[in-house]
């Protein structure tokens, strides 16, 4: 296994745990993740495991365990997804492409403080204002199941008033910034600096010395604002969904 995709595979058992579905099942190495459809990360298979399974076993059991949900099949895909050559298997077997590339991206938690200021509230849970703004900008309509999402893991929630929020969580000496939204009219003020730093001091006092993020890769003036903070791109994951 080369070096890159050793790292790649690292981060991504990391920022596994920065989106953890409330129901998951292990699979031979994968792990089915179920959400009640909230958010492609949280209902999709997380393939970077090694098994023992044939790849056409795996693929049968994970469509029947999510059909069994209701849901379409759609995989996570990275340059660390086992077994090598899934993303060809998966393709001949009718997957397509989804969505945009999302890109990982990764920062030294001392640079995102010094490169960061501003004043947000941050607790341990969230109001319906909070869940409303976030949920509504993703046209997430089921808020119990965001709200067990949201909620999974060792999680803080930071806010400015109702026009900012943000999302982060401690894991493995690593930041998870998550949920970042802010209401249009309130663009361009700092807000989402303000967020950043707020969740980065709440994380350096649970000892982590790390973050990570992930944005889509055509989201430029999100992308433009976390590399002023001190963020840089390490991989990318995009999603196959069967048709």
């Amino acid at each position: 296994m080369s070096s890159t995709r050793s790292r790649t595979e690292e981060l991504e058992a990391i920022a596994y745990e920065f989106w953890r579905a409330p129901e998951v099942e292990e699979l031979d190495g994968w792990r089915l993740r179920f959400a009640h459809g909230i958010t492609g990360r949280a209902n999709s298979v997380w393939p970077n495991g090694g098994g023992v399974l044939p790849l056409e076993e795996k693929l049968d059991r994970a469509e029947a365990w999510y059909r069994a949900r209701g849901l379409a099949v759609l995989f996570q895909l990275t340059d660390a997804a086992q077994p090598d050559g899934l993303e060809d298997a998966l393709a001949a077997r009718g997957y397509e492409l989804r969505g945009v590339p999302v890109s990982v991206e990764i920062a030294q938690l001392d640079e995102v403080l010094a490169r960061t200021s501003g004043d947000a509230e941050v607790s341990d849970d969230f109001d319906d204002a909070w869940l409303g703004l976030w949920a509504g900008s993703r046209g997430f309509e089921n808020r119990a199941a965001a709200r067990a999402l949201l909620l999974q893991g060792d999680a803080a929630f930071a806010r400015i008033g109702d026009v900012a929020v943000g999302r982060g969580v401690a894991a493995r000496g690593w930041l998870g910034i998550t949920s970042m939204v802010t209401r249009p009219e309130a663009r361009r003020q700092g807000h989402a600096r303000a967020i950043v730093h707020a969740l980065a001091r709440w994380a350096r006092e649970r000892g982590c010395t790390d973050a990570m993020l992930q944005v889509e890769s055509t989201n430029a003036p999100a992308r433009t604002l976390y590399a002023a903070t001190g963020f840089v791109p390490h991989h990318e994951y995009h999603y196959r969904k069967l048709a």
